[in-house]
């Protein structure tokens, strides 16, 4: 292992011919999928890299890999405008798919936490939520949601129904799926004093996770808004900016319920911890900057403009590690002790 700075160390894992597109790690089982833009699907072990099993699921990009919190053995992937489940037991197969609910290529997949249901969002705007607990899979509800290029979708936690969604009409989009209007339409925050914008604020990526009440969006400007969920009638609540990246941020993932990472098109991964008072309360629906501390764990050159990111705890509490899906053809492990 490469010592790049006190405390992380790097690997190179080489399982795809052509540039991998996304990436997701089970820390429970301690499993990785990654999938590419010709259509290769890799399961990894995180440990030793070796490569379990690799299959081609079709022609298009892999854009979406997930899987699913509760049934473990199941992993959900997207290819063009098709969603598969496969059994990683046996991956000859798909054990079922969705053929005709998208028309246009799916961009992101998730599983709620109770691994019942999938959303999924795709470059006409829809958002769709699969009941993927029955055989064939049913699809719950399909709304246009954002008026051209829907990026990215994921789950409000502890909100059975409530979803958020961010496109290239550069709007979050905070609504329940069973409800035709939203609860609450985001934009980028107001400029702030010493924050450069450079390029439209589109939204290209939205990280929650599912123990957590914060949430985090990447905008094509460079910036990384951070949201803290309030009570029902008040929604989302503005809370602060994350380090900003040069030329775009272009992924964000939450490992645990207080470490953001984000990636850029200016090649660097930025880690930032939440670090949240007990003390701090919700004040007529806003939260001041001040009543919370935030500190910058690394700032990594990575090198490549990053594709996508994922991680969690590997092999114990006490470290942890991300994945990093580039321009090329090989993923990237960091390994924080």
């Amino acid at each position: 292992l490469m010592e790049l700075q006190t405390g992380i160390h790097s690997e190179r894992i080489d399982h795809h011919e052509d540039t991998v597109l996304s990436i997701d790690f089970n820390d429970k089982e301690q499993l990785c999928i990654s999938g590419d833009d010709v259509g290769v699907i890799a399961v990894w072990n995180p440990s030793d890299f070796t490569c379990i099993r690799k299959f081609t699921a079709g022609s298009d990009p892999i854009n979406a890999v997930t899987f699913n919190l509760r049934k473990t053995k199941s992993i959900y992937i997207s290819s063009g405008p098709l969603i598969y489940e496969y059994d990683l037991r046996n991956m000859d197969n798909p054990v079922a798919s969705i053929l005709d609910l998208h028309e246009d290529e799916v961009n992101q997949i998730a599983t709620d936490d109770k691994g019942q249901y999938l959303i999924s969002c795709d470059d006409e705007g829809y958002v769709c939520c699969i009941d993927v607990s029955r055989q064939p899979f049913k699809c719950v509800s399909k709304y246009q949601v954002h008026e051209n290029i829907c990026s990215s979708v994921q789950w409000v936690p502890g909100r059975t129904a409530e979803v958020v969604s961010g496109g290239m009409d550069c709007k979050i989009k905070h609504r329940d799926l069973y409800k035709y209007h939203p609860l609450k339409t985001i934009t980028e925050p107001t400029v702030q004093e010493g924050i450069h914008i450079y390029n439209p604020p589109f939204v290209n990526c939205i990280a929650t996770h599912w123990k957590s009440r914060y949430m985090a969006a990447a905008f094509n400007s460079g910036r990384v808004g951070l949201w803290r969920l309030g009570s029902r009638k008040i929604g989302y609540v503005f809370v602060r900016d994350l380090p900003e990246h040069q030329n775009g941020a272009g992924c964000a993932t939450m490992i645990n319920p207080n470490i953001v990472i984000t990636g850029g098109n200016d090649s660097f991964i930025n880690m930032s911890y939440l670090e949240v008072p007990e003390e701090s309360r919700e004040t007529n629906g806003t939260e001041t900057a001040a009543n919370h501390k935030d500190s910058v764990i690394s700032r990594l050159f990575h090198g490549k403009k990053i594709n996508w990111l994922s991680g969690g705890n590997f092999e114990s509490d006490k470290q942890f590690s991300i994945f990093v899906a580039d321009e090329s053809q090989t993923i990237t492990k960091y390994l924080y002790r």
